[in-house]
């Protein structure tokens, strides 16, 4: 921002560590709801019955997270209204300069899944009066160990006082990544 004061040009810098597009989001963990809530800024509604989510209303609208698009929020608190989780949605899934990036400032993930031996177990198709339909896929498979490069299911980050777990939902083009104070809800034993 330029700003002429007596005739001399003065540049500010945003130099705010929460800036919008470099939200440091672990560093919001263990904070009060309207702290976070200041920092997400305006842009961010919570409009819906679900006290916890937050979303851009405007659809041209983005906000960056280490230069990936998001414009959802899904933040939890505990019973004081203090943040346990702060999960981000991306349309899209996380490519190879994200992760890499991610990487940098993360460390490498602790776990890395991978599907495999998928078998479809059933499939249905519903449709309505309206002329929708959706096809349900009941599938069945292994989890593994694997790589970025094997297009993995979820990956965990288990850092000193904080977990982080990246979900990718390869053929829906989506994922979210996760801050939390608690490990992952479930306990897995991949298949070696």
């Amino acid at each position: 921002m330029k700003i002429f004061i007596n005739g001399l040009l003065v540049l500010v810098l945003n130099l705010n560590p929460y800036s919008v597009d470099n939200i440091e989001f672990e560093k919001l963990l263990r904070k009060h709801i309207s702290i976070v809530e200041e920092i997400i800024g305006d842009d961010f509604e919570n409009t819906l019955s679900r006290k916890s989510f937050y979303f851009i209303s405007d659809e041209f609208v983005k906000k960056k997270f280490l230069n990936m698009s998001y414009n959802c929020l899904d933040i939890n608190t505990n019973k004081n209204d203090i943040v346990a989780s702060i999960s981000i949605h991306f349309s899209e899934v996380i490519d190879r300069q994200f992760y890499n990036t991610f990487v940098e400032k993360y460390g490498t993930p602790d776990q890395i899944y991978v599907r495999s031996n998928v078998k479809v177990i059933s499939e249905e198709v519903y449709t309505s009066d309206d002329d929708f339909s959706s096809n349900l896929k009941k599938r069945e498979g292994d989890l593994i160990e694997g790589t970025f490069d094997e297009k993995p299911l979820f990956m965990i980050w288990e850092k000193d006082d904080f977990y982080i777990q990246a979900f990718l939902r390869h053929e829906q083009n989506i994922c979210e990544i996760l801050f939390s104070l608690e490990s992952p809800p479930f306990n897995i034993k991949p298949k070696k």
